[in-house]
């Protein structure tokens, strides 16, 4: 909920990437104890209501140079009910009596987070305190040189942007003993309603005689050396690590709720035993860099759902720059942070702003916030979803791949998603540790994007699936792995795809083509091409059949010299795809990594294949249709007396290389909403537009017309 991880191991990257934040390695029983949670369970009842979130990361030397009145008129106007302010932990914005506890350089007399904290009450917020342990002082550490972390060759460990600093080590006394009584002694003298624990879980691994004792205590081994995440030793690490930080977790917030029994302790990061329950979840992405899509926000916000259930979830965003170089004292250009903002806004994400640095450099961002947050609170009640009406689900995968596989999966995900975006398809994210039926008969389409991770349950929950009715589209090594990531001799899903893996994967592939051939409407829209270009990665296979399928095979040859650019073999048989029906339902597998490959070349063509399948697949239309130009991201809701229908607009020639310069307007759009069994409209009304909307029934179609989209328009239905 704060600064991203600075030198993290490809083992930590392994565990903050990827999946949703605190909830990314929960297991199966925990993510169905979630979601079978009612409503007024899923939170604190303040955490359900607070909407709108601020963050204010105090510097050192903010106690003599900030303006606290300039927040709290913020506060105001942006109709603010949440805020995170900076207490303890490396540092003291309060004036503690915890021996050891470093105060702020320039704190003196103040009581920065006290005052603050008090000015907010005033104004009817709700406070988390942020505590972040994660750098330890020089006088902590002449005391406690076991507080710190070590390095492997055994050298104290210093702070790598801040070299008078050393950087704590995750399980040692400065984590359980000196903290929880900086948690008892802030909630004792300000009763926050929670805390958020920044860099709570550690900076990369840790080879202090503490963690070396404790780990060889635990599993009989040695301290990893190898990086290798198939080396057994560092299996184990990883599963130790996760018990130690549910210790870890357990201490902190027991810790919070002898003092205040409606306290929690929310940590950053992953959080991965099943018995931790968060009230209010946060995500933390703060803002895009280098070539993240914008839609990226709205993926995370997805992610997050997938796995959290009812529970409100925020997603971070602050005015400055991200990784890698963090300019934080800068400012984005407006239409920048307001796209990022609207994105994660329409797929469920509560806006939370996150300031470092109390005092104001630079103003430029005011104004912005001020409009993103003066407008969703103006339509608050179209932002209390109940209900996603996707019918159609992309697939996360919670598995920690190995070297070779996790770029593979990560962009097949990527790109699979980016494909749906541009199709317009409504769709959700479906957590691959949440596949029983209760939680998947929301959906018509399930698709595993290079899902090659699976367990022989998980593999079984699919099948069930499919049998009673279900539809899925795979891609790739789908299934290919067990839980170990070990190869299998066939795929897990072999009878469902209708081939048998034949033991041999070719990559990369070069100048190889894929034969349309009509009038099957996997291949609608390429009727005119006598061949399109194939994938980098394809799958030897064996057909269970001998039916013919739409897309063939025209294998690699030569692409260089250039007299040598031909081939004899103008036509094959070799299927690179398999369109069945299976049971009651439908099943669509590619044999190559279509979705990885559109999100590195972005080929029409394999957009038209990967949106055909999942219209093939559903055999049903879907509950939203948008018509007009450019790219928009699109998503359906249903609140409890209204719906709303979320576009997005991402029409910009920065989309793929950030920042937005300006914002350019498109349309005019059609929305065609399909109106849930037994819905009524009363009124139908353009929020962005600020108009009521020109629309017309057909049955149990609502036809609306959308002039024009700036940023994000949502097209809300007000019901009877």
């Amino acid at each position: 909920m704060a600064e991203m991880q600075g030198g993290t191991s490809r083992r930590d990257t392994l565990k903050l990437g990827g999946a949703a934040g605190a909830f990314a390695l929960l297991p199966l029983e925990t993510l169905q104890h979630a979601f079978a949670m009612p409503s007024e369970m899923a939170g604190l009842p303040w955490a359900n209501r607070a909407m709108r979130w601020m963050q204010v990361a105090f510097t050192e030397d903010n106690p003599i140079d900030y303006d606290p009145q300039f927040w709290f008129d913020l506060f105001k106007r942006t109709h603010a009910d949440g805020v995170c302010l900076s207490a303890g932990g490396s540092f003291a914005f309060y004036p503690s009596k915890v021996p050891l506890h470093h105060r702020a350089k320039y704190l003196g007399d103040h009581d920065i987070y006290g005052d603050m904290s008090k000015g907010c009450r005033a104004l009817g917020m709700n406070i988390i305190a942020r505590v972040d342990p994660h750098a330890l002082s020089p006088e902590a550490f002449a005391v406690h040189h076991d507080w710190c972390a070590y390095t492997e060759d055994g050298k104290p460990r210093r702070h790598w942007a801040a070299p008078d600093l050393y950087v704590t080590c995750q399980n040692g006394g400065f984590m359980f003993d000196f903290m929880p009584k900086v948690l008892k002694e802030i909630t004792t003298l300000y009763a926050p309603d929670g805390f958020f624990g920044n860099r709570w879980a550690g900076s990369g691994m840790c080879w202090c005689n503490v963690c070396r004792t404790k780990f060889r205590a635990a599993t009989g081994f040695d301290l990893p050396r190898s990086d290798e995440h198939d080396d057994a030793v560092t299996r184990a690490y990883d599963e130790w690590d996760k018990q130690m930080r549910w210790a870890q977790y357990t201490l902190w917030n027991d810790t919070v709720k002898a003092v205040k029994p409606d306290g929690f302790f929310c940590p950053n990061g992953h959080m991965s035993d099943p018995r931790a329950f968060i009230p209010l979840v946060a995500i933390d992405r703060q803002g895009r860099s280098g070539l993240t899509p914008p839609w990226m926000n709205g993926k995370y916000a997805k992610q997050a759902r997938s796995v959290s259930g009812d529970r409100p979830v925020a997603g971070l965003f602050n005015v400055g720059y991200e990784e890698p170089y963090r300019w934080k004292d800068s400012v984005q250009a407006s239409p920048e942070i307001e796209s990022w903002v609207h994105s994660g806004m329409a797929q469920g994400f509560r806006p939370w702003m996150c300031k470092f640095d109390a005092k104001v450099i630079d103003p430029r961002w005011v104004p912005v916030v001020e409009k993103i947050y003066e407008w969703h609170w103006r339509h608050d009640k179209y932002f209390r979803d109940t209900e996603n009406l996707a019918r159609v689900a992309l697939v996360n995968s919670s598995y920690a791949y190995a070297d070779d596989l996790r770029p593979k999966v990560a962009d097949a995900q990527n790109g699979y998603y980016q494909a749906l975006v541009e199709s317009r398809i409504p769709f959700e994210m479906v957590d691959d540790r949440l596949l029983d039926p209760a939680q998947l008969a929301r959906y018509r389409v399930l698709v595993l994007p290079n899902i090659a991770v699976l367990s022989d349950a998980q593999c079984a929950q699919l099948r069930a699936y499919v049998k009673a009715g279900g539809r899925i589209v795979a891609t790739g090594e789908t299934s290919l792995h067990d839980e170990t990531g070990k190869r299998r001799a066939n795929f897990g899903l072999a009878d469902l795809f209708g081939c048998d893996f034949a033991g041999k994967i070719d990559e990369p592939v070069h100048n190889s083509y894929l034969t349309p051939r009509p009038p099957h409407p996997l291949v609608r829209g390429l009727e005119n091409a006598p061949r399109i270009i194939a994938t980098v990665e394809q799958l030897h296979v064996t057909p269970h059949d001998k039916a013919p399928q739409p897309l063939t095979l025209i294998p690699s040859y030569p692409d260089l010299p250039m007299e040598r650019v031909y081939t004899f073999v103008t036509k094959s048989d070799i299927s690179m795809v398999f369109c069945r029906e299976v049971g009651k339902g439908r099943v669509v597998y590619f044999p190559m990594d279509l979705a990885r490959t559109f999100w590195e070349v972005l080929s029409g063509d394999h957009l038209l294949l990967l949106r055909n399948a999942v219209e093939w697949a559903a055999d049903e239309p879907q509950p939203l249709n948008v018509t007009g130009p450019g790219l928009v991201d699109v998503a359906y809701w249903r609140q409890k007396e209204s719906l709303a229908v979320h576009l997005v607009n991402m029409t910009n020639p920065m989309t793929m290389k950030g920042p937005y310069r300006e914002i350019l307007p498109a349309g005019p759009y059609v929305v065609t909403m399909t109106l849930p069994p037994g819905v009524k409209p009363a009124s139908v009304t353009l929020l962005e537009s600020s108009q009521p909307a020109k629309y017309r029934r057909d049955g149990d179609r609502l036809i609306v017309d959308v002039p024009r989209i700036a940023v994000h328009e949502i097209v809300a239905v007000d019901l009877v």
